[in-house]
């Protein structure tokens, strides 16, 4: 029953090392290498003013930073970033990244928060089965190949140049089906899609627009316009209300289609169809790359993803002011819903600048021309705020002058979006200015050297242990050697697990923990072992001493490993860079020798002493004669309590 009893920890420790290092082995779970080992470049940097350094920095100031880095280095498809905030600096260790230079480009530059006006409305990206269903919808509206949409939109509008159609914003619209009645024009409705003309906007017609933004700057023109859904009479869509009777009916005048291919643009598959051709022209046209993101120049731009990972794309036209205007911005509630309040900085460099551009977009100008519904539900132009080439909003202008404290930007915020546009305009200008302290480049083969030299070090470390264990303690000595091997089973298991899912990074300081931790579990051992040796040249047999030994060196097994552990938490505390990866991997194999400590070491010994091998002292590295000298006499060899337990003398 004991031998059971000792063998289940055994076996549960050894089966869980060994399976947890096969199972990472077989999924592809490697460690990853870290900058001193794979090569790369490593930047810190330091947070200055005036150029003084600055020991002082809010937390928030550096945790904006930080996020931008990131987004920056995750366009450039770097591999296992690690951009870690340290005391007041920030260090940027970029594996596998050769040239220096792109990298202090990248890191070192400040971001730039910018407010550009929205030249048409974002369109979001097509849906991936979107060709396929332009396809059924041509099919459908019978519209002949080689015919573009814009070219059946352009002959319609061509052919209702005659008719006036008014710009009035707050007009209803028709709905789709044209035989449906309606009500007269008498209340305010919302725009809706519909085709325009390329004379109404004063652009070309490649189709690079959304539906939804023609339609906005078609309302905001006072040119003649395509025929459009409306309560309006036209030739393209008559609605004509007939006198009231008791009955209440209405009639109405079907459309008819002026263009030459005869399609029925007031319909729903066409609305739908042109919806699709935008979104697929609007993915094609090209996003502006960060190098030509110039503050002076109209760019394309994406938006921040959607939960579901969609991103609008933006037009927009030159900066028209940067974040060194805005003074604060804080987030809150107002009536339950999320709302972004910016403070701007007073004079001609905050606020004045700020509603020189309200009034151009509130007004629908050339500069942000009208494509956005405002509150009145009618068309203003919106302003995007864009942070590192991204839009992270884009709200529309409801007045053409704002009080420098008492602007709102509101609209779908949940708490986390809200408090992040608040913190991109708190700090988006100049959240820090950043110089670089330290940057140390790594070549592959200098990294590839040291993973080699460290990786000999270790063996010929293991290697001399091996010896002197097994030289010194011989069956014991194997016995070590067996819990070093699922030690290393064990950290290869977790260092693994970490590398792919906490993106755990094993440097050359690591490789050196783990080369140390290999002494503190030796010490584990000898310390378990001498004991063993003393209670048996002092009298016991081997049988009875393997449980008192160990329970005697636990307590000091305990303390020693606390105390390395104790240090490498202090340490990984209070430093930074490659020591910290020391006193990690040496915490972590602290740890696991605690483990085997208990559950492999003791209970391997316990069998081996218990078993045939446990009359032969010599096989276990202790004295032969003093063994012998020692030794009960034959009529009591068969109590395995020592003489002194069972009330005699020894």
């Amino acid at each position: 029953m004991k031998k059971k009893k000792g063998l289940a920890p055994l076996l549960f420790v050894t089966v869980v090392s060994v399976g947890a290092c096969l199972a990472v082995i077989l999924l592809g779970f490697t460690p990853n290498l870290g900058l001193d080992l794979q090569g790369g470049v490593s930047v810190v940097l330091q947070p200055v003013k005036g150029g003084k350094k600055q020991t002082k920095v809010s937390a928030e100031a550096l945790a904006q930073t930080q996020r931008v880095i990131e987004t920056r280095v995750n366009a450039i498809g770097v591999g296992e970033p690690d951009i870690t905030i340290q005391g007041a600096t920030i260090v940027v260790q970029l594996p596998g990244i050769k040239d220096q230079k792109r990298v202090l480009d990248l890191v070192g530059k400040t971001a730039e928060l910018r407010f550009r006006p929205v030249l048409e409305a974002p369109t979001a990206a097509p849906p991936a089965d979107a060709e396929e269903e332009i396809a059924e919808l041509r099919e459908v509206l019978k519209i002949p190949e080689g015919v573009t949409v814009q070219q059946i939109v352009d002959e319609e509008t061509a052919a209702a140049t005659g008719t006036t159609v008014p710009a009035d914003p707050t007009a209803t619209t028709l709905p789709a089906d044209p035989s449906a009645t309606t009500a007269a024009p008498t209340t305010a409705a919302s725009t809706t899609a519909a085709p325009a003309t390329s004379e109404a906007t004063g652009e070309g017609s490649g189709g690079s627009r959304s539906l939804k933004g023609a339609a906005a700057r078609r309302q905001a023109s006072t040119t003649t316009t395509a025929p459009e859904e409306t309560t309006t009479t036209s030739e393209a869509a008559t609605t004509t209300v007939a006198p009231a009777d008791s009955a209440g009916t209405t009639t109405t005048t079907a459309y008819v289609p002026k263009n030459q291919w005869n399609v029925d643009v007031s319909s729903k598959d066409f609305a739908k169809l042109f919806e699709l051709d935008q979104q697929v022209n609007n993915a094609a046209e090209k996003v502006t790359e960060p190098a030509d993101d110039q503050a002076d120049q109209q760019v394309v731009l994406y938006g921040r993803p959607d939960k579901d990972g969609s991103r609008a794309k933006y037009k927009l036209g030159p900066t028209l002011l940067t974040g060194r205007a805005i003074e604060d911005a804080a987030a809150g509630l107002i009536e339950g819903k999320w709302v972004v309040n910016p403070t701007f900085k007073s004079g001609e460099n905050g606020i004045d600048l700020f509603n020189k551009a309200a009034a151009l977009c509130n007004a629908g100008a050339t500069e942000c021309p009208a494509t956005a519904p405002s509150d009145s539900g009618g068309q203003v132009g919106a302003l995007a705020v864009v942070l590192d080439g991204e839009v992270i909003s884009a709200p529309a202008i409801n007045a053409a002058t704002f009080s420098r404290d008492q602007i709102q930007i509101s609209g779908s915020f949940d708490e986390t979006s809200a408090k992040d546009l608040a913190l991109a305009l708190r700090y988006g200008s100049l959240p820090l200015e950043l110089q670089p302290q330290t940057v140390q480049t790594v070549s592959a083969t200098l990294g590839s050297g040291a993973l080699r030299s460290g990786i000999i070090a270790g063996l010929i470390g293991l290697g001399i242990v091996v010896v002197y264990v097994i030289a010194y303690y011989r069956l014991l000595g194997a016995i070590t050697v067996g819990g070093l091997v699922l030690t290393a089973a064990m950290l290869w298991a977790v260092v693994g697990l970490l590398g792919r899912y906490a993106d755990l990074a094993l440097s050359l300081a690591g490789i050196v923990g783990i080369i140390v931790s290999i002494g503190v579990s030796l010490d584990s051992s000898v310390v378990y072992f001498e004991n063993l040796k003393e209670d048996v040249i002092g009298g016991r047999s081997l049988r009875s001493a393997v449980d008192r030994s160990f329970d005697q060196a636990w307590g000091t097994i305990i303390k020693a490993d606390v105390s390395s552990l104790i240090g490498a938490i202090i340490l990984y505390l209070l430093s930074v860079g490659p020591v910290k990866g020391f006193a990690f991997y040496l915490a972590l194999s602290t740890v696991i020798d605690l483990v085997l400590a208990y559950l492999f070491i003791r209970p391997a010994t316990v069998l081996a002493a218990r078993s045939k091998l446990g009359s032969r002292p010599s096989l276990f590295g202790i004295s032969v004669p003093a063994a012998v000298a020692a030794a009960p006499s034959k009529g009591a060899a068969v109590n395995d309590e020592p003489a002194d337990e069972r009330g005699g003398g020894r």
